[in-house]
């Protein structure tokens, strides 16, 4: 990929970004940086700081995110769901390589609000 490649990745990748809310965009970028990690209902809502039910994010949030192929979903029991961000999208690919290279200290704050268990 040459630069002018890139660039335009990148700012496709904004435009995603900016085009979410608040919860959305905090859910892609907590995941960006934890991946191939995928969490829970429960620790996503600490992830994000999001102070409702973890239930109420499947009901909206994580479903439409779903839908538009941003995050995948897995059911590991009727209770437990595995979640984590789409690595396959080519923007949000970049999103987490970009989080990998730059982002080592957002990833262990991350990671250490998932061991506060």
């Amino acid at each position: 990929m040459n630069d002018e490649d890139t660039l335009q990745s990148v700012y496709e990748l904004v435009q995603l970004i900016s085009a979410l809310n608040d919860t959305r965009r905090s859910i892609l970028v907590a995941l960006a940086h934890i991946y191939p990690r995928s969490v829970s209902g429960v620790q996503l809502g600490r992830l994000i700081g999001y102070s409702g039910k973890s239930r109420s994010l499947y009901r909206g949030v994580l479903s439409h995110m779903q839908e538009n192929q941003m995050i995948l979903i897995d059911q590991l029991t009727p209770k437990l769901y595995a979640i984590r961000i789409n690595n396959e999208h080519p923007l949000l690919t970049l999103l987490v390589d970009m989080c990998r290279k730059f982002g080592a200290d957002a990833r262990k704050i991350y990671e250490k609000s998932l061991e506060e268990e």
